[in-house]
């Protein structure tokens, strides 16, 4: 990582301690005084090098307010990072204090993602964004993908920064061990994702070629009863195994390095970074529900991108008769992983930020 700024009080304002967040935070908390404050979910249990604040909130509607005084916690010290939603009202303000002694730095995904909308769709929201977003000292985003349109807009380049979104994945355990043998789906098992449309694609295949892959799907949720239901009813369970929800990064990763690909047809969300980072393609559709992670897959080198579901059948059947081709589609997927979007990618990205404003007005 670059220089220490290890003097340096840093405050980062997020909404939720997010598990896959930890191992970003940690790498950032050796480089200065990090404090994070959360105000959704559970506390951490585990041992951490940064110091936690919880901050209670009250919603209304799509509004969050802050019980506390921001500001006068903001006060204390020389840089915070703020999560970049413009509804967390008392964050998106804290630029406008003219007697403020701390610098801010928006936190964002910087367009609108695609889980209501279109991603990038122009909205009312982008006026609002840029109105807050001017009085701040920089801007992180989760991808290169808004810097040419903030920059179009009249927003400085220089004070525009990426923290490229990722996970951390398991490095230690010896992959050569695990042979390759299955298809996977990893998360919460509900309509939105798609987990029907894999279903009934993976049916068809299967009748195609009675001897197809088998396919693991890991994760609970509302669907998962209905799902174990649709398998047995459909003669498939020698087939297809639902393993429930699993939390234990080392036992996720067996899954991954057993894995010619990840599938998920119409939801492409961290799990993109995970699978890439663990050497297994990604499929999904071109028009994917995303938060940008999607912009991670280069169609037909680390992944694949649909132009629709019906296709989907098709690659089942090509994944189990060209698996060559899929496993080169893996490493080109674990190189762009190792290459641009490690924790540490993530890390230098807010790190720069920060070392940007403290040095902006020496």
């Amino acid at each position: 990582m670059p220089g220490n700024i290890e003097r340096k009080k840093i405050l980062i304002l997020y909404n939720n301690l997010f598990h896959y967040r930890i191992a970003i935070f940690k790498l950032f908390a050796e480089k200065c005084d990090l404090t994070v404050a959360y105000s959704i979910g559970p506390g951490l249990i585990e041992n951490v090098n940064f110091k936690i604040i919880k901050l209670p909130v009250i919603k209304y509607k799509r509004l969050v307010f802050h019980k506390n005084n921001i500001y006068k916690l903001c006060q204390q010290f020389d840089v915070v990072i703020a999560y970049g939603d413009i509804a967390w009202l008392k964050l998106s303000t804290l630029p406008f204090y003219k007697k403020r002694s701390f610098k801010v730095i928006f936190w964002t995904i910087g367009v609108s993602a695609s889980y209501e909308k279109k991603y990038d769709a122009v909205s009312t929201w982008n006026s609002i964004r840029n109105f807050f977003y001017r009085r701040a000292d920089a801007l992180i985003f989760y991808s290169d993908y808004p810097i040419k349109g903030y920059v179009k807009r009249g927003f400085d380049a220089k004070k525009l920064f990426v923290a490229p979104n990722t996970v951390e994945v398991l490095t230690k355990l010896n992959s050569e061990i695990y042979k390759k043998d299955s298809l996977l789906f990893i998360g919460t098992l509900y309509m939105q994702k798609g987990i029907s449309i894999l279903l009934e694609n993976y049916k068809l295949a299967q009748s195609v070629n009675p001897d197809i892959l088998p396919l693991n799907i890991v994760g609970g949720g509302p669907e998962y009863k209905s799902i174990q239901n649709w398998v047995q009813k459909n003669s498939l369970a020698h087939k297809i195994f639902l393993h429930g929800p699993i939390l234990e990064i080392e036992k996720k990763a067996v899954f991954f390095y057993k894995a010619y690909a990840c599938i998920s047809p119409i939801q492409a969300g961290l799990s993109v970074l995970e699978s890439l980072g663990y050497g297994v393609p990604f499929i999904t559709t071109h028009d994917a529900l995303t938060g940008g992670e999607r912009l991670n897959i280069q169609n037909g080198i680390n992944g694949i991108l649909l132009d629709d579901v019906i296709g989907l059948k098709d690659i089942i059947l090509d994944i189990c008769g060209n698996k060559e081709k899929y496993l080169k589609m893996g490493k080109n997927a674990f190189e762009y992983y190792r290459n641009n979007r490690k924790p540490s990618d993530m890390a230098n990205g807010l790190l720069n930020a920060v070392k940007y404003v403290l040095n902006k007005n020496e």
